[in-house]
């Protein structure tokens, strides 16, 4: 097939585009959040921001189950595509024109593991919740409201877990419409509880507008004698019903209408030990990556509040921008690992780069307006001069980096796909610490101004995605297994 052709195009975008818009979904939900909180105080703004990064750690324990998971039942469900296409008209039992037990099973152990993982893990959350802001040396005020954030949050996270390995079920059966109805439903009950849970009845005092509007929603909340809500940690609660709304329409799918496979409700251990390979170098990835933006932050931090909190803006409107790169990524992940289960390896580097292509393309234009109207951006989310004017410079530098950010996260995505997580692992790694923190370290220390911080990402960001291009046209994932 040729690179540039219209089945490829759809292909790819319709996977991509209903993943980056499931991801927006989510990331609108953040914002949603975010603004609402930015109302009541700007250490409000500050606690949620910093309690979102450490929700990183969430993340990275459900990274190892859902890539693991992702490139097993792609593999398996590629693999039976081609076979059924070779066994047409025989007398083999095919569920949805192929034989699903590999992925079947893949997703009953993934499932049970990863949800009996996830208690101690709440618990270990729950418990240090303030840790976290104490390690940023945050103000009181800070530490307060983001503990709270952190320990009402926790509680969501064996939903979490479980909503994780039902959209890998469906991303590699090539089916992302269906989570992002889900996401749609769940997240508009949850902006609906954050406007009730947060304010109350009393509403917005100082967006009377708003209390006009959302008016029917204040009402609600005094029906249930919420007088004036429960600030940061309403928004967190809301969050928390959301996510388990989600789990309940996972679970009828697929476990009562067999969508888009068949569950074995069984324990495989070498499936589990085949998914681990793939998913353990993933989920160091992330956590070292985690522990990059920390440090990070923490360099951050000491340039005051205001910049904190402007920094933090600056990564909410990131990270709209970066929406379509996820979608592209789990696109490529699933493309990647689908053609090498068929045996097809050039088409899957030819969907891979043009997965990058397109992401490139998309990212490319909005970090283009980031880099037009940072000021304007920011002021969506604060009236504090401060916190915009770093949000500014942090905007402007994120944006000319996004082309490069993009390629990043495609090829990094094919590369798990494939199964080559720890060449991932490695680049990114590397790449984050020697270009990136060591410097932004030493030009915070000598300059005293933040912009170099910035700057130091930007320049980072150019030199890890040239790094994953040149590997991955070396072409060493071809040959992996998984």
């Amino acid at each position: 097939m040729p690179f540039f052709c219209r089945e490829r195009f759809w292909r790819v975008t319709s996977l991509a585009m209903p993943a980056a818009l499931g991801a927006l979904i989510d990331m609108l939900q953040v914002l949603i959040d975010f603004i609402l909180v930015g109302f009541l105080e700007v250490a409000a703004t500050a606690s949620i921001g910093i309690a979102l990064q450490f929700t990183g750690l969430f993340y990275t324990l459900m990274g190892v189950f859902f890539i693991g998971s992702n490139a097993l039942m792609s593999r398996f469900l590629g693999a039976a595509d081609e076979a059924a296409h070779k066994t047409i008209g025989s007398s083999a039992v095919l569920v949805g024109g192929a034989d699903t037990t590999g992925a079947s099973k893949t997703f009953g152990t993934f499932t049970l593991l990863s949800a009996a993982l996830s208690v101690p893990a709440l618990i270990f959350a729950a418990l240090f919740c303030d840790l976290p802001f104490s390690m940023m040396g945050s103000e009181t005020r800070v530490v307060q409201l983001g503990s709270s954030y952190l320990f009402i949050l926790a509680f969501a996270l064996p939903s979490m877990m479980i909503n994780q390995i039902a959209f890998s079920a469906f991303s590699a059966a090539a089916n992302i419409k269906t989570p992002l109805y889900i996401k749609l439903f769940s997240n508009a009950i949850n902006i609906a509880l954050s406007f009730i849970l947060i304010f109350g009845a009393a509403g917005i005092t100082s967006a009377p507008m708003a209390n006009i509007i959302f008016a029917p929603l204040f009402w609600i909340a005094g029906v249930f004698g919420i007088e004036h809500g429960f600030g940061v940690s309403g928004a967190a609660a809301a969050t928390v019903i959301s996510f388990y709304i989600e789990t309940i329409c996972y679970f009828f799918l697929i476990c009562v209408k067999s969508r888009p496979l068949k569950p074995i409700w069984t324990i495989d251990k070498n499936l589990f030990a085949r998914g681990l390979k793939i998913g353990i170098p993933a989920g160091l990835e992330r956590l070292f990556l985690f522990g990059t933006f920390l440090v990070f932050m923490r360099i951050i931090s000491d340039f005051g509040t205001e910049v904190m909190a402007g920094y933090q803006i600056g990564l909410r409107i990131e990270s709209i921008a970066f929406m379509p790169g996820i979608g592209f990524t789990i696109a490529a992940m699933s493309l990647t690992g689908r053609a090498l289960g068929a045996k097809k390896p050039d088409e899957a580097e030819k969907d891979a780069l043009f997965t990058a292509l397109c992401a490139c393309t998309i990212m490319g234009f909005a970090g283009l307006f980031m880099v037009l109207f940072p000021v304007q951006l920011a002021r969506c989310f604060t009236d504090d001069l401060a916190a915009i004017e770093a949000a500014k410079g942090y905007l402007i530098c994120v944006g000319i980096s996004q082309i490069p950010l993009a390629a990043s996260f495609v090829l990094s995505g094919a590369l798990r796909g494939a199964g080559d997580s720890r060449t991932s692992l490695k680049i990114n790694l590397y790449s984050m610490w020697i270009f990136r923190i060591i410097p932004a370290i030493i030009l915070a220390w000598y300059f005293q101004n933040v912009w170099f911080v910035w700057l130091a990402t930007l320049f980072e960001t150019f030199i890890r995605g040239a790094w994953l291009y040149r590997t991955f046209k070396r072409g060493k994932w071809r040959t992996i297994g998984v």
